[in-house]
């Protein structure tokens, strides 16, 4: 069978909180924890349109648009774990352990990528949530390693846009489609469903689906001030930011937007420890990112120091129209 089941690191989990969020103006924004064991840093990343960028089974390509985000340098080789483009396009990856279904081998007449390829291909190619859709059916996702990184990831994903609307890409077949993201929340494994279920026991209803009734529980919980749930486990991370998103009135200005979006990551934020930063398995966050679709601003703030850079992307695309920029990661 032409297929890997729940593709997962050995010893490597790792634990990412992420939320859409659209102040009353209706300027989208994506927030997000980047929770990941000690690894070769992570840092802001620009790159202009034209850019080549390079995947693992295909050939080389240019970027139709200029991407800012977060990743990693391997090998010269950029690892982007979020990013937006100059069209208003949005995507982060979260790590999907023991549910993700890949390809083993390229698929012939498919545009054939690994999980590592997919921000960049996305980012660089499509303007919105729409196009990105129509795309998918084309797409084959191969479990292969990428380059000399040695790792297969099991991730899905959260895409968003100018307009508002919040997907999720979860690799749970060899078919590939979005799907809605009501709650606007992504964590880890569990699939997103499941995470509605258990949001909804959390607040005490007997329903499958998000709706206007979690939505009203979720806003009578935060005024009645009990605790969220805490500490790394993917459902009490979604639950938190979930009721937190829901619970309170929609910001009115970009900048209350970010700045009720980092007090949210800072609830679910996981603490790193110097005792165990060696080990293979302790994750901990690494930054927070908020990414301001409307404006095209990027807030970058590395837990190492909590120093917040503000980055536009229109300025680097007049300053460096034809030039990447690799910035601090703190």
């Amino acid at each position: 069978m032409n297929y890997t089941i729940g593709n997962k690191v050995k010893g490597m989990i790792s634990v990412c909180t992420s939320l859409t969020l659209q102040t009353q103006s209706q300027h989208q924004l994506l927030a997000r924890t980047m929770d990941f064991p000690t690894t070769s840093p992570w840092q802001p990343i620009y790159l202009p349109a034209g850019e080549t960028l390079r995947t693992r089974f295909q050939s080389n390509y240019s970027a139709k648009f200029a991407i800012l985000g977060s990743g990693r340098l391997i090998d010269g080789y950029r690892l982007m774990g979020d990013g937006f483009n100059t069209a208003g396009l949005a995507v982060a990856e979260l790590y999907f352990p023991n549910r993700t279904v890949y390809h083993k081998v390229p698929v012939p007449r498919k545009l054939n990528l690994t999980p590592q390829d997919i921000i960049l291909w996305l980012l660089g190619n499509y303007r919105s949530v729409a196009e990105v859709q129509t795309a998918l059916p084309k797409i084959a996702l191969i479990g292969d390693v990428w380059f000399r990184e040695n790792k297969v990831y099991p991730f899905h994903w959260i895409i968003t846009d100018q307009t508002g609307a919040t997907m999720v890409l979860e690799p749970t077949s060899l078919t590939l489609s979005l799907k809605p993201d009501a709650t606007q929340v992504l964590t880890n494994t569990p699939e997103l469903e499941n995470h509605i279920a258990r949001l909804n026991r959390f607040l005490k209803l007997d329903q499958p689906d998000f709706n206007e009734v979690t939505i009203q529980r979720s806003r009578a919980y935060i005024a009645s001030d009990q605790a969220l749930p805490t500490g790394p486990v993917p459902t009490n991370r979604f639950i938190s930011a979930a009721i937190n998103r829901w619970g309170h009135d929609l910001p009115t200005t970009d900048s209350n937007a970010v700045a009720t979006l980092f007090n949210t990551l800072d609830q679910v934020v996981i603490p790193r420890d110097p005792e165990k930063v060696k080990r293979s398995n302790h994750n901990y966050t690494h930054y927070e990112s908020i990414l301001s679709l409307t404006d095209q601003t990027y807030y970058y703030k590395a837990m190492t120091n909590n120093r917040l850079q503000t980055i536009s992307l229109p300025d680097l695309v007049e300053k460096f129209p034809k030039t990447p920029f690799i910035f601090p990661n703190d």
